[in-house]
């Protein structure tokens, strides 16, 4: 268990979310504070926290390439840590340089290769951006935190900076990743860079909401179903009138969502024949049974997603899995392993 804490002050900019801007409901900008000693970090409760310059210039090489963790505008990227809310806009993932993909095929590709959502992916980002909007002002005053001992332990493979989000809304501090979990606009999604501490808590909270039939719980299932190519993303331009609930609609976890659009939009290209199960398979991608996590931590057994696949459903919920959180590795401007705060 990390026993260092990082901290970032700055403000939250209300403008971007949808339906003006395109973030949705786990994944914000958060704009640094010009002043200096904006970034902290305290190594352990009894020390002091200090100013650290560890990501000034700081990158990573992500999928896309180069990235920087604070962008040209002095912003970073936030995934907002231990939930997902249902995707506002997800598009597949390129298909690469391979052999056996023809013209014929990345023709077809494009044809289907939009931004598709999921219902409630509107209601969850309105509902989060209705409850900031309670702080009267277009930008609010929060803090980004993260227990981390490591500067490599504070972005993941995209650059974005993962941990808690609280924000200033009318003196009240609002965690907004419990905010969104407990109101039942994300479903849990935990990692193994999280602590056993931080994930129980997270399942109490989604747990309740659960129980309650908030949000998106009254409508979501297991089975995935046929995917629906119709279901694409709407620009803040053609959503005049729209309220939380007008989207309403069954929904599957996001995590596999994100795969079946991928899935979906290949085998409609014909770049592949596989079945969804099989697909998943083909991923190799791990995770653990929360339970086993937090009984026996790292030395857990991992599992395989398509392996929890039976008849078109998936056998676990969406807290019942710990995913492997991909290595990443923070490089200085001037190309060096960034190794201190």
């Amino acid at each position: 268990m990390a026993k260092g804490l990082l901290t970032i002050q700055g403000t939250l900019d209300l403008v971007q979310f949808w339906p003006v801007g395109e973030s949705d409901a786990d994944t914000t900008k958060l704009l640094i504070a010009v002043a200096a000693g904006a970034i902290r970090f305290q190594p352990k409760k009894s020390a002091p926290a200090q100013a650290t310059t560890a990501f000034d210039g700081a990158w990573l090489k992500t999928v896309g390439g180069r990235k920087t963790v604070i962008d040209a505008k002095g912003r970073v990227t936030v995934r907002l840590q231990g939930i997902d809310a249902p995707e506002l806009h997800y598009a597949p993932a390129p298909v690469g340089k391979k052999p056996a993909v023809t013209d014929a095929m990345r023709a077809a590709l494009k044809a289907v290769n939009h931004k598709y959502r999921q219902h409630y992916g509107q209601s969850a980002t309105l509902a989060l951006l209705t409850m900031l909007k309670k702080g009267g002002a277009a930008t609010l005053p929060c803090t980004f935190q993260t227990a981390v001992d490591h500067p490599n332990d504070v972005c993941d493979k995209y650059a974005r900076v993962v941990g808690d989000v609280v924000v200033d809304v009318n003196g009240k501090k609002v965690n907004i990743n419990r905010w969104v979990l407990e109101q039942g606009w994300a479903v849990p999604s935990f990692y193994n860079s999280m602590s056993a501490a931080e994930i129980t808590a997270l399942q109490k909270l989604a747990a309740k909401a659960q129980g309650a039939g908030k949000g998106i719980w009254g409508k979501y299932q297991s089975k995935f179903g046929k995917f629906d190519f119709k279901l694409q993303y709407v620009s803040g331009k053609k959503s005049a009138g729209f309220a939380v609930g007008g989207d309403a609609g069954t929904l599957i976890m996001p995590k596999l969502f994100r795969r079946q659009t991928t899935w979906a939009c290949y085998k409609e290209a014909g770049i592949t024949a596989l079945s969804y199960a099989q697909y998943l398979a083909g991923l190799k991608e791990r995770f653990y049974e929360t339970a086993d996590y937090l009984a026996n931590g790292d030395m857990a057994m991992w599992q395989q997603m398509a392996k929890k696949v039976k008849a078109g459903e998936f056998l676990l919920g969406p807290g019942d899995m710990v995913n492997e959180e991909a290595a990443s590795t923070l490089y200085s401007a001037a190309g060096a392993p960034v190794t201190a705060w």
